[in-house]
């Protein structure tokens, strides 16, 4: 069972929105691509969104305004002249819209890609800073693709402009962060991969650090070094915000949350949840209440 949801974009649509445009949501191939220009009111979202999964890639692109979202356990102030890209199965959040957004939101499956691209690069940090000219040109394909698919829904020309677009801020992240990963950066992200399938099974350094065919000393140097913070922090950390989810949720008591979570004991799991939070999960479960 899985406690933070994988949502298919029309499952999404149907519990986090609360007013949709149906002739440009409802399309059949809605599940695999969608474009929407910011500025035009196509939807309204139930901010702020719960923790889920998407089975598709995210990617926003901003000129002006602001938005706050998050990959993982880190939060992300995106603002204009700024690309966000959130690889699927990446946990997220978004709490926070300005209201003078302007840019684009699509989401695309890899059954729209033309290559096989590594979107692990974008899991240490999903945001992209660009320049006014670069924006500018990047805008045009947007541009062109929301056309597409209002208008036509020419398959071929969508993917020719999706790739396109893909292409090139892979090469601007690429430019603008160096060529490739340093070997730290490539260790983290392999982890926080590892995290994300593993974490409600598997709670020690030693399983991640034994994948990744390195020691728990050497993962937790370069989570340090990447991150600001060990590796086993992460993993605590990670624990913590699948627990809340759980919680928020009201389905299970929290002795079930615990075995959920992979904890033999509800005891320990009561203790270490509020090693983190600073409140019991019951006491967390009475301001879940209050605030309703």
């Amino acid at each position: 069972m899985k406690s933070i949801p994988t949502l298919k974009p029309s499952t999404f649509k149907n519990s986090l929105m609360s007013d949709y445009d149906r002739f440009y949501l409802d399309r059949k191939y809605f599940d695999d691509f969608f474009i929407h220009d910011l500025s035009q009111q196509t939807y309204k979202l139930k901010l702020p969104l719960p923790p889920h999964r998407k089975t598709v890639h995210d990617l926003i692109m901003l000129t002006n305004g602001e938005m706050v979202k998050s990959s993982g356990i880190d939060n992300f102030k995106v603002g204009s002249n700024s690309i966000f890209l959130l690889p699927a199965g990446q946990i997220t959040t978004t709490t926070n819209i300005s209201k003078n957004i302007q840019g684009y939101y699509l989401h695309f499956s890899d059954d729209y890609l033309l290559r096989n691209l590594n979107f692990s690069f974008w899991l240490s940090n999903p945001v992209l800073k660009i320049r006014e000219e670069e924006t500018e040109r990047l805008k045009y394909l947007l541009f062109q693709l929301d056309r597409i698919y209002r208008q036509s829904f020419n398959l071929d020309l969508i993917k020719a402009y999706l790739n396109t677009f893909l292409t090139e801020i892979f090469y601007l992240s690429g430019s603008e962060r160096g060529q490739k990963l340093s070997n730290s950066e490539k260790i983290v992200s392999d982890f926080k991969m590892l995290l994300s399938e593993y974490c409600k099974s598997e709670h020690g350094l030693e399983f991640y650090s034994s994948k990744l065919n390195i020691t728990s000393n050497h993962l937790n140097k370069c989570s340090k070094m990447v991150l600001n913070k060990t590796a086993s922090k992460v993993i605590s950390e990670v624990l913590v915000l699948e627990a809340k989810v759980l919680l928020y949720q009201q389905k299970w008591n929290i002795s079930e949350i615990a075995f959920l979570l992979g904890f033999e004991d509800p005891s320990y799991f009561g203790r270490f949840f509020k090693k983190y939070t600073s409140h019991s999960p019951s006491d967390f479960l009475k301001m879940i209440d209050l605030s309703e």
